[in-house]
């Protein structure tokens, strides 16, 4: 177990090598990574908040984003919590990629894993008797949860409980990001004040109305970066940005990049000879 801290001054590419055998979890508290493996066209983005799973063997072309990061890992060899290496080998990888083993994913911290992190402390805290356990049990709920469903890229989370009508809200702008969502028109589909609506929704959320669309649109627009060739310009639009400028200023600012730089890391695996 160990915990990491840099400042990376600038974009910095390079490749991860995971050994056969070695699994490692990660908790990535500040800073953003983008990666992908030699074995499938899937990109993974890892942002602030989030956990994630590798089990080797697998190389990743990785982009690091300039700013500051913190993570903390849990690595093992496979072979000493064989049910969950048996799990891994026999359902887990399979079941979101078709065809393709399954070496990596991630999945953000809020709201649903929230409690892993807290054991996860408590483990780090308890003494030499209990830390192995308390770490094990959060290692085996913490892979499976990751490891089932598809990767999620997380920049506007929520609290595991809303009134009902922010809830159906929160749906709605997920749904359709690029909408006309001002104070006035998502207050009427609340129900709400603007004024009312304005303060409730910053006090449960912790962050502010007009926040939460721009990074829902953030979100949209890097997964269309990542998986279409879209010109960057038509993203921008259909992403629900004004401008370019707009979406590049919000994608730098949640995770620390430009737009472009998401669409170099393929190119990588010819550069770095993967």
């Amino acid at each position: 177990m160990e915990a990491l801290s840099v400042n990376v001054p600038k974009t910095s590419s390079g490749v991860i090598s995971v050994a056969a055998g070695v699994c490692a979890l990660g908790i990535n508290l500040e800073g953003s990574v983008v990666v992908r493996s030699i074995a499938s066209p899937r990109v993974v983005i890892v942002p602030a908040r989030s956990m994630f799973f590798v089990r080797g063997p697998v190389r990743l072309s990785a982009l690091v984003a300039r700013g500051d990061h913190k993570l903390q890992v849990v690595s093992w060899q496979s072979n000493t919590l064989s049910a969950l290496d048996m799990w891994l080998q026999t359902y887990g990888p399979g079941r979101n990629v078709k065809g393709l083993s399954r070496n990596l994913g991630c999945k953000p911290i809020d709201p649903h894993l929230h409690g892993l992190i807290n054991r996860f402390e408590e483990a780090k805290a308890a003494n030499g008797e209990l830390t192995e356990p308390l770490l094990v049990s959060v290692v085996y709920e913490a892979v499976s949860r990751i490891m089932v469903g598809s990767d999620e890229m997380q920049l506007s989370p929520l609290p595991a409980e809303l009134p009902k009508a922010l809830t159906k809200l929160s749906v709605a702008v997920r749904k359709e990001p690029s909408g006309n969502w001002s104070l006035k028109e998502a207050s009427e589909f609340a129900s709400y004040s603007p004024f009312h609506f304005s303060r409730v929704f910053k006090q449960l959320v912790g962050y502010g109305f007009h926040e939460y669309v721009d990074r829902c649109r953030t979100e949209l627009a890097v997964e269309l970066l990542v998986s279409t060739d879209l010109p960057v310009d038509h993203i921008a639009t259909q992403a629900g940005f004004g401008t370019t400028q707009g979406l590049r200023e919000s994608v730098r600012e949640y995770l620390g990049f430009v737009p472009s730089e998401f669409r170099s890391l393929p190119d990588l695996f010819e550069a770095t000879g993967v």
